[in-house]
């Protein structure tokens, strides 16, 4: 019990007057005033002065936002697309060189259509033979074309017909630049196909230059495997390709010469078939 509650209670319990309360309350006051004092010295250096304001409190910076999703990686390329389009670039150089040597050549000889000889119908662009495609395929192979209707005309005239009629056809004018863009997304994809049904597994076992020169010979001569001038063709699919064989497939094209032996068109085919050999053997 503290000294000044004491006092109170005595002065209850003896029934004394107040005064001597107050006076032992003021006297326990004072002598407790040194004390209260250094404390509040003490406080004073350890707590802020309240009467000036408190600083502000910072502000929060807003988080930054999580980053964007990264865009997902584009798939692999499927690997035997990729193959494909090898041996279409590897065909593509050959058969422009046999069909319009150049480009300069083409301008300056080949914008209009002509007729090679032998079993060829009415041809342009480069090498496109309307004597052996359907009026609905040149219709939408040169939709972009002035004239498809009339070039649609030649489908199925070949030999010496297409000889005959070709003079209707000479006013016709297709761009060199025009004629390889149908070349390439039209004709050269699908006479790859056409490769491909006729020598299945060629795609996948073949490197790119030998399935080139197949591409390139199907371009030139068809699929068919019918009768003894297609027998080569019957024994590179059967046993070249299985074998992945390039040089296989070189010494079959080289047997074909014969089928030209003694013909107006022998020097020509000849050399292009030669062509295709040295194609099918590169590495």
């Amino acid at each position: 019990m503290t000294r000044l509650a004491l006092l109170l209670s005595l002065a209850l319990l003896t029934g004394c007057e107040p005064r001597p309360v107050e006076q032992a309350v003021e006297t326990v006051a004072a002598e407790a005033q040194p004390a209260l004092q250094a404390a509040e010295e003490a406080a004073a250096e350890i707590l802020p002065d309240l009467a000036e304001p408190l600083p502000p409190v910072a502000a929060v910076e807003a988080p930054e936002p999580p980053p964007a999703a990264a865009e997902p990686l584009p798939p692999p390329p499927d690997p035997l697309e990729v193959r494909r389009a090898a041996c279409r670039a590897a065909a593509a150089g050959l058969l422009v060189r046999w069909e319009v040597t150049s480009p300069a050549y083409y301008r300056s000889r080949l914008q209009s259509p002509v007729w090679p000889g032998g079993a060829s119908g009415v041809t342009w662009g480069v090498g496109y033979d309307g004597g052996h495609q359907r009026s609905q395929t040149i219709l939408d192979d040169w939709q972009a074309h002035v004239d498809r209707a009339r070039l649609a005309e030649t489908a199925g005239i070949t030999g010496s017909r297409a000889r005959s009629v070709l003079p209707q056809y000479r006013d016709i004018v297709v761009p060199y630049d025009y004629a390889y863009r149908v070349f390439e997304d039209r004709s050269l994809i699908e006479y790859q196909r056409r490769a491909e049904r006729a020598f299945p597994g060629m795609a996948e076992l073949l490197s790119p230059n030998a399935c080139g020169s197949v591409v390139s010979l199907v371009y030139n001569r068809g699929a068919a495997m019918s009768g003894d001038h297609r027998r080569e063709m019957r024994e590179i699919r059967d046993e070249c390709v299985p074998n992945g064989d390039g040089s296989c497939i070189a010494a079959k094209i080289r047997s074909m010469k014969r089928l030209w032996i003694g013909t107006p068109i022998e020097r020509g085919l000849s050399n292009r078939r030669e062509a295709e050999a040295i194609l099918a053997t590169t590495p």
